[in-house]
């Protein structure tokens, strides 16, 4: 009687496990592809074109004609095959500057190789259908150092400084004539966010400026692809409150969302996040979170040091004092899911090492010392999701290890299913999850090694190239790069070989 208990205990017990492990979404990597790498190639850079699929490109050596660049020109399905192959010649005077996608078009812009802010602009357009190009010649009469490169319809969109003065400036196609968008030339102005709103075919630029007692706020200004502006909203923040930054959220009813991070007066390191609501009419509610009130804003700590700061916390509200907590936030893509929005922000400060450094003075060898730039130390991501009315609901975080950029990219993604959320990002051959539901914690930091081809491929840390990870399409993502992979024991692949791979990416 005890032995068949036992059996039913355990049967019950793998019965449970296997529901479970059903149950629980897991990370998936469903396709990779490799392209050989030379040395004297580049790495290709890549722009996501949804469920077009990729597009690949690079500078390749010219071997047939003098005065031009060759560039090679991909496109990759969604199931990471290749789709075509084709290459392109642009006049050596021209220099690559930037690409975007909008519709069935592929843009590359060129800008002449020279120190003049005046220098003339060179697009170039390619259909994704059919591979066939076109040119376009902008020659400039006026001095602009450009930031931003955006296409909305048949309009090329230019936002950069023009005499330090934030400038956004529209082209369309076979048109030379330049359209000054209106509303930018002040001192005391800043351009923010320059982005297009693709279904409706609007210009978004988000500036913040100075405000009379110094402070600083937002203004959210949209335009139709013709450059006409059709809204132009001022934020007004609490008295003592500074906007530093912010994302626009496109809601029904022409009603828009602004998240972003907020200070005290005039600093530049964040104390909290607001989120604001803009009615259809220009009506406007900011609602204020302050870091020490979140739920799990500390959470990526180690428990003993989170619990210390909570501590802390309780003990200065029973005292009637107030916390104050500063941190420097990456606020990325506000992301639609489930009737709610989610926002991803990254935390990060600039790292620094002594630096020693010797010389003659006076005769005698002195030293001084000083501090090298080491580049931005990402601490953690947090993920704050929020409903149509601009209210907080929970919040959550994920500790970021070993991540260090010279360059402020977002590293953290989302990946959703009905009822989870993924966080994911990378670091060397590694994919890094934590899997939420709100508040709550489903699973815990997990690690999976990527993906190769082969059974018996080795890849080694120390000889990669990774160049990102980025979102695609219907929650699925990718991760790109170079690596060296050895492989001494499958039959018919090579010893050694490197490698350009694409890994897809998705959490179900």
């Amino acid at each position: 009687m005890v032995k068949t208990h036992a059996y039913v205990c355990i049967c019950i017990f793998f019965l449970c496990t296997i529901l479970f492990s059903e149950a629980i979404a897991q990370l998936e990597q469903p396709g990779r592809i490799e392209i050989p790498v030379k040395d004297n190639d580049k790495n290709f850079q890549v722009m996501a074109v949804k469920e077009r699929g990729i597009v690949l490109y690079r500078e390749v050596k010219n071997t047939e004609t003098r005065m031009e660049r060759k560039y090679q020109i991909m496109l990759i399905d969604t199931m990471l095959n290749p789709v075509w192959e084709e290459h392109y010649f642009i006049d050596l005077r021209y220099i690559i500057r930037g690409y975007e996608h909008f519709g069935n078009y592929f843009y590359l812009l060129f800008q002449r190789n020279t120190e003049s802010l005046k220098a003339d602009l060179f697009v170039l357009r390619i259909d994704l259908d059919t591979r066939m190009s076109e040119t376009f010649l902008i020659e400039r009469e006026y001095f602009m150092d450009l930031t931003d490169f955006e296409v909305v319809g048949n309009t090329i969109v230019f936002g950069g400084y023009s005499n330090s003065l934030p400038t956004v400036i529209c082209y369309e196609f076979g048109k030379n004539q330049p359209k000054v968008l209106p509303g930018f030339i002040s001192e005391r102005t800043e351009l923010q966010q320059l982005e297009i709103d693709d279904e409706r075919r609007i210009i978004n630029v988000l500036v913040s400026f100075r405000t009379k007692d110094k402070r600083n706020s937002l203004s959210l200004k949209s335009f139709d692809e013709h450059g006409e502006l059709i809204k132009n909203i001022n934020l007004q923040p609490a008295d003592e409150r500074s906007l530093l930054y912010g994302e626009t959220v496109k809601l029904d009813r022409d009603a828009e969302l602004v998240v972003g991070t907020y200070t005290k007066k005039r600093s530049d390191m964040s104390r909290g996040i607001y989120i604001a609501r803009i009615s259809p009419e220009g009506d406007q509610v900011l609602n204020y979170y302050n870091y020490a009130d979140l739920k799990n804003f500390f959470s990526y700590m180690k428990a003993r040091r989170q619990k210390r700061i909570e501590e802390r916390i309780q003990r200065r509200k029973v005292k009637g004092k107030k916390n104050k907590f500063f941190y420097r936030l990456l606020v990325h893509e506000v992301v639609e899911w489930d009737g709610k929005y989610i926002m991803v922000g990254e935390a990060f400060y600039p790292k620094y090492s002594q630096a020693a450094y010797g010389g003659l003075s006076n005769s005698y060898f002195g030293s001084s010392r000083g501090m090298a730039f080491e580049g931005y130390k990402y601490t953690h991501a947090v993920v704050f999701g929020f409903d149509r009315r601009g209210r907080l609901l929970w919040d959550n975080s994920f500790e970021i290890n070993d991540v260090i950029s010279y360059n402020l990219d977002q590293y953290v993604h989302i990946s959703v299913t009905d009822d989870e959320l993924a966080l994911i990002y990378m670091y060397e051959n590694e994919i890094r999850t934590k899997v939420i539901e709100g508040n709550e914690v489903l699973e815990g930091k997990t690690f999976n090694e990527l993906k190769l081809s082969f059974e018996d491929d080795v890849v080694s840390n120390h000889e990669n190239e990774y160049g990102g990870l980025e979102k695609w399409y219907d929650g699925n993502l990718f991760v790109y790069g170079v690596q060296k992979i050895k492989n001494i024991k499958d039959d018919g692949v090579k010893l050694s070989r490197e490698v350009f791979f694409i890994n897809k990416i998705r959490y179900q």
